[in-house]
């Protein structure tokens, strides 16, 4: 069983990315882990997203509190944490999103690559990359 979690901006079809939801559902139903690692106010917009998901890593609360009452820690240390803690067993963790000035505006790759996730570029993804 594989983890992956999946940026929202520019990376799934409803936040205008190419990831079919689809895709992730097919992933879903072949027994693998799936979770949203981006806006997680647009990715609760998505019709059933509760079906998609298995976790949610909150990162983006702190623009809206502007300090240390909000979620102050980068997506980097919430995917450190997941892997290392909070879900250990998995025979992969991989983060499906952006490469900031490339192909969106977060940087997902450079989230993913120190927390110890293998990346994969959305694009790749949804032509086919696992």
């Amino acid at each position: 069983m594989k983890v992956y979690a999946f940026d929202v901006d520019e990376t799934l079809e409803p936040a205008g990315g190419p990831v079919t939801l689809d895709s992730i559902r097919d992933l879903r139903e072949q027994g693998h882990i799936i979770g949203a690692c981006g806006n997680l106010a647009g990715f609760c917009h998505i019709n059933d997203w509760y079906k998609l998901a298995s976790f949610l890593l909150h990162f983006d609360t702190y623009p809206l509190f502007g300090g240390p009452m909000g979620s102050c820690l980068p997506k980097e240390a919430w995917l450190r944490v997941f892997r290392e803690v909070t879900f250990t067993d998995a025979e992969d963790y991989i983060m499906v999103g952006n490469i900031l000035g490339v192909s969106g505006g977060s940087d997902a790759k450079g989230a993913a690559e120190p927390a110890g996730w293998r990346f994969i570029k959305e694009s790749d993804f949804a032509e086919g990359a696992r």
